[in-house]
């Protein structure tokens, strides 16, 4: 196929690539989302690179992100520095690619250096998939991609994202909106509630609250310890976070004498069904300062991989109101919404779970049902416009 003809609208794709540069064996979201969508795509019957700025083996990476081989990779250099990885395997991939342009029916990239050059100098068909807004030094870039005819789709990870590309200029034909994603099997059989809790050794006799995830600045973590304070016969459980962040919050705990509030520190991605398994209500309690990686405040944009696995997990959820979670969640169908940055209403919120058992199930089935639309399989077809 002639990379000057892609595959119609509508029709799937027999070979892509997708060009990686994320920061590897880090306890990150990104280098996930990169193997959780190339695995997709492989899923899906086309023939999928993975050309990947990578210190590790193969063998290594698909252990670690837990990800059969449905897909190639093919390993480059990697480079410590964000901005090198970033910017030089941009450059070396897009050669790569170049010199095999009639190998590949579509090019997928969270590199936007790569969209570049791979639509304006090798007339590479790309998708380029953005999770955040630009970066400085990056309008640039985008204002040479934007109305490239090569760029056939501009994708976004939540409809506030989108909007903030429209608003830079973005062609609205280009634009598709598409939710991160989740592994249905991984929580297709997960164990009782009990027997959970018997291998991770956690109480039988408690109400559990667990939150998962990095626990950057602007989570809700705060929040968390004085509620636990309030309900000193649950046991508030914080499944993962860097280290500097856990310390931090251990310390604060401590401080306040939140003997019912406990860190674990980061746990491995394909432990995390357990603990969701293990408890009796998930939360996410974002303020308006949430921020990401780096500090960037995220309220309006962020799509955390954890709420998808949340609701795939039939548990009930209680989640603060922000404008990129009530893309997902409605209040009363499938979790209990309450206000931002204030205490009283997400204890109340966790409390009116915790003693209404009719509402938990009820939030719980509808979490459960709705999931089944935000697999990483739906949000590659989406991306590859065969959906």
């Amino acid at each position: 196929m002639s990379h000057e003809n892609p595959s119609p609208p509508g029709t799937k794709p027999r070979r892509a690539a997708y060009i990686g540069s994320p920061e590897l064996f880090s306890r990150g979201a990104s280098a996930i989302h990169v193997m959780k969508m190339c695995q997709a795509m492989g899923r899906l019957g086309i023939d999928t690179d993975l050309i990947l700025s990578t210190p590790g083996t193969a063998s290594n990476l698909r252990v670690y992100y837990g990800v059969e081989p449905s897909f190639k990779i093919v390993p480059f250099p990697y480079f410590k520095s964000s901005f090198a990885r970033n910017v030089l395997h941009g450059i070396r991939a897009a050669v790569y690619t170049g010199m095999r342009r009639g190998q590949y029916d579509i090019t997928v990239t969270r590199n936007i250096v790569y969209a570049l050059l791979a639509a304006r100098v090798f007339r590479l068909p790309v998708v380029y998939d953005a999770h955040h807004p630009l970066v400085p030094g990056a309008r640039h870039l985008f204002r040479s991609l934007k109305d490239s005819p090569n760029l056939v789709r501009f994708s976004t990870n939540t409809r506030g994202l989108a909007d903030i590309y429209l608003g830079e200029g973005l062609p609205p034909e280009k634009l598709v909106a598409a939710h991160n994603g989740v592994d249905l099997e991984r929580y297709a059989h997960l164990p009782s509630k009990d027997e959970a809790r018997q291998k991770l050794g956690l109480p039988l006799d408690k109400d559990i609250i667990c939150y998962s995830g990095n626990i950057y600045e602007g989570r809700g973590i705060e929040l968390l310890i004085d509620i636990s304070l309030r309900l000193p016969d649950a046991k508030f459980l914080i499944v993962g976070g860097r280290d500097e962040d856990v310390l931090r919050y251990r310390h604060l705990a401590s401080e306040k004498k939140a003997s019912g509030f406990k860190l674990t520190s980061y746990v491995s991605h394909d432990i995390v069904p357990l603990y969701l398994a293990a408890a009796d209500m998930l939360v996410l309690p974002y303020t308006t300062g949430m921020t990401i990686k780096g500090g960037t405040v995220a309220t309006d944009f962020t799509s955390p991989i954890k709420l998808f696995e949340y609701m795939a997990s039939g548990r009930p959820i209680v989640a603060t109101a922000l404008p990129s979670v009530e893309e997902l969640l409605k209040d009363g169908e499938n979790a209990v919404l309450v206000p931002p940055d204030s205490e009283d209403a997400l204890y109340e919120g966790i409390s009116r779970v915790l003693h209404n058992h009719d509402l938990a199930d009820r939030i719980a089935s509808g979490a459960l049902a709705e999931v089944w639309g935000y697999t990483w399989e739906e949000r590659a077809k989406k991306l590859l416009g065969f959906k």
